[in-house]
């Protein structure tokens, strides 16, 4: 008698369940990315277990971790994943038309400078397809196109704290964005010419990006590059607002050249002397739908109209 043994078999929701817990950390934050109660989550999860026959997560004070084993089916879920997407474009890119919906994230600058001629293009060229867009930032995009929430996500990528991508992420350079000083329009320093060096503003008050995030490094960063630690008293992500922070309170702030915040009263852009002062624009894909033809569509948009206008 031959005895045949067979694996089992893996449900893909329970896989993607697996995927989202990896990235986001908690099984809430999980469920509500797949739109799930989180009592459904623990049962998805739970049955999983079961399948596989060894614990997926354990718990550490409140927090549930996955185990060796969770961490490494979740790898492979992502690899599951990818190729059920392959599939699904090339099954689109036989369609031999442009339709569909493709879901779009741009960090602030973007969002206002490039989004609406990107938009008009696609309306023209290809009026099938539908278009979603939110504005984000940068690490909630790195969470949002790998877990499926977004196709693409346009977002910057400084010299000083470069983008680490997950395996399953593609990244796509659209254009070069310089790094600026903005100083009050009466600060000895707004009719300077020519670069100015960091390691002249040591006495000044600084506007900084929020903790933790990537603009939030990049005047710390380029300040104990210069030899100093910077005084900053105001954070924000908002360009917006740094613009009128500058503008009423004497503060300075490095700004990427696409804020064009010296459009702002009060407010003078000038050129900074430091290695490291700029960042890249680029577009977060996955792997796996890199090549579905509405996302193709909009990265040649987005690549048509390059860097915006200084």
């Amino acid at each position: 008698m031959t005895v045949r043994y067979s694996s089992p078999v893996l449900p893909v929701p329970a896989l993607r369940l697996l995927h989202e817990l990896r990235l986001r950390g908690t099984l809430t934050a999980a469920a509500e990315a797949l739109f799930l109660s989180r009592s459904a989550a623990s049962h998805q999860l739970a049955s999983l277990q079961r399948t596989v026959g060894t614990p997926l997560t354990e718990r550490v004070g409140r927090t549930l971790r996955l185990t060796e084993a969770g961490a490494e089916l979740a790898v492979r879920a992502e690899r599951v994943l990818r190729e059920l997407e392959e599939a699904g474009a090339a099954v689109e890119r036989l369609q031999g038309t442009v339709s569909g919906m493709v879901r779009v994230g741009l960090v602030q600058t973007m969002a206002i400078r490039v989004l609406p001629h990107v938009l008009v293009d696609l309306r023209r060229e290809h009026p099938l397809m539908r278009v979603e867009s939110r504005s984000l930032t940068t690490e909630e995009a790195l969470v949002a196109v790998p877990s499926g929430e977004l196709d693409l996500a346009v977002v910057p990528s400084y010299d000083t704290a470069p983008l680490r991508l997950s395996g399953g992420l593609h990244q796509e350079g659209l254009f070069r964005d310089p790094v600026r000083l903005a100083v009050p329009a009466g600060h000895p320093l707004a009719r300077h010419r020519g670069p100015v060096p960091v390691g002249s503003l040591a006495g000044e008050r600084w506007i900084a990006g929020d903790r933790g995030s990537h603009f939030g490094r990049l005047v710390p960063s380029l300040c104990r590059q210069a030899g100093f630690t910077p005084d900053i008293v105001h954070r924000t992500n908002d360009y917006a607002v740094v613009a009128v922070l500058v503008g009423t309170d004497g503060c300075v702030a490095l700004i990427p050249a696409s804020s064009d915040v010296d459009r702002w009263p009060n407010v003078r852009v000038l050129e900074v002397e430091a290695d490291g002062a700029g960042r890249d624009v680029v577009a977060l894909i996955r792997r796996g739908s890199r090549d579905r033809p509405v996302v193709q569509a909009v990265l040649q948009a987005l690549m048509a109209h390059g860097p915006p206008g200084r």
